[in-house]
């Protein structure tokens, strides 16, 4: 009997597998942190605003504060932007359709260290989406401008992410990494520095990235 349900539920997860489906992409309207939580279509006392408090406090956390940085960049450049996209050719393009790539890092993380952490950046060639009409499956990288965005400070009493004295940012030519570090997946501060970017604070990015 056992077999016979098992068997059952495979040739119909089969049958759900092979179904022909066409789901479109999903364009999500932003949300201001008031909307409630429901249930049966009824309103529940907790709203989303607790969910992004919850989940997105510790901003020191790699994750959390690489999409703060992209935030952050957004901000400096004036960019409008209804939406963070996760899965995309390019983190950010700019008014001026310069797209970015953007890196974060930090000597200080929020787990228990010993030393501080070694200042890497991710710069990695991917096949990019295949829904970008410039798809051919061949690792590449996507954008004009790879922006570096390290969190200096080295005192953990006085970390803050969202003090922008605390960071600093290196911009530099994708061209450059392509032709220099054509394969390479990962960048150090001092290899990155080589390279001579341009090293700057928040306030001047906009103008660096616009020229």
């Amino acid at each position: 009997m056992l077999k016979h349900a098992t068997n059952h539920t495979q040739n119909h997860y089969k049958q759900y597998c092979t179904n022909s489906v066409n789901l479109p992409e999903i364009i999500s309207k932003r949300k201001n942190g008031t909307e409630k939580f429901q249930n049966e279509n009824q309103n529940l006392n907790f709203k989303l605003s607790e969910f992004w408090s919850w989940n997105q406090s510790n901003l020191i956390e790699n994750r959390t504060r690489g999409i703060l940085a992209e935030f952050i960049v957004k901000k400096a450049l004036e960019i409008d932007s209804e939406n963070r996209i996760e899965w995309d050719n390019f983190d950010l393009i700019t008014k001026k359709s310069k797209k970015l790539e953007i890196k974060s890092a930090a000597y200080i993380q929020s787990w228990e260290q010993k030393k501080y952490s070694e200042i890497k950046f991710g710069i990695a060639p991917t096949v990019g989406t295949k829904d970008n009409p410039n798809y051919d499956g061949i690792k590449r990288r996507w954008t004009d401008f790879y922006v570096f965005c390290l969190l200096k400070n080295k005192d953990q009493k006085t970390l803050n992410p969202l003090d922008l004295s605390q960071w600093t940012f290196f911009v530099l030519e994708t061209k450059i990494l392509n032709e220099q570090k054509p394969e390479q997946k990962t960048i150090g501060i001092n290899s990155l520095l080589e390279l001579k970017p341009i090293e700057c604070k928040f306030y001047e990015l906009k103008k660096i990235i616009d020229k």
